[in-house]
């Protein structure tokens, strides 16, 4: 249950904990198997609390916790650029494996089922900030890789990232003609191409 009056700060400090209990949960457990109700729970608080002070729906809270993951994915991205011991290509290969092995390191990547039922539950405005979010993310790393937008821009290196995790998240459930016990090799080899890729547009005077 819910306490009858909060502070603040703690107020906040539970806005900040729905973002990542409920992120733990969509990790390990995906979003079909992770009800509002369990992350309330865990979090402490009533629906009548939650709906009254936070977030309208499930599908609502979703996109606020991918946008508090992007926020530690960009730090990730920040971290490696900062290293002198890996080369570009491993930084970027770096980041490509974080999103196709998103559960191993507590991410939630949707898979297709995933994305089609949060996309049916936004309204147009919600979804538009939510594209908008996106790709000011990958705008953001693209900087931090030096390469330029006229080479790639953030909504390519978005799709271009995304096909490589949704393929290996969803082709067991909804790919049927694809070989399932390669699907491992199969990301492996695609991440590794992209990430030279990539490599290859940053800017060599920088």
């Amino acid at each position: 249950m819910s306490k009858k009056a909060y502070t603040e700060q703690e107020r906040e400090q539970v806005g900040r904990d729905l973002l990542s209990v409920g992120l733990e949960m969509l990790s390990q457990r995906g979003l079909k198997n992770t009800r509002l109700q369990d992350i309330l729970q865990a979090v402490g608080i009533s629906k009548p609390f939650f709906y009254g002070n936070y977030y309208t729906s499930l599908a609502e809270l979703v996109i606020h916790i991918i946008d508090y993951e992007m926020a530690l994915l960009l730090q990730a991205a920040k971290d490696d650029a900062a290293r002198q011991d890996i080369s570009l290509e491993e930084k970027i290969n770096r980041l490509n494996q974080m999103a196709v092995h998103s559960r191993q390191h507590h991410f939630f990547v949707m898979t297709q089922e995933e994305e089609m039922w949060v996309y049916k539950h936004l309204s147009p405005v919600e979804f538009e900030v939510y594209q908008q979010g996106q790709a000011r993310f990958y705008e953001q790393v693209l900087a931090l890789w030096q390469i330029p937008q006229e080479k790639c821009s953030p909504k390519e290196l978005g799709n271009l990232i995304l096909s490589v995790v949704l393929i290996y998240n969803s082709a067991a459930r909804s790919l049927p003609f694809f070989f399932p016990e390669e699907l491992e090799q199969t990301a492996k080899a695609q991440a590794t191409a992209l990430s030279r890729y990539l490599a290859s547009l940053a800017d060599a005077d920088k």
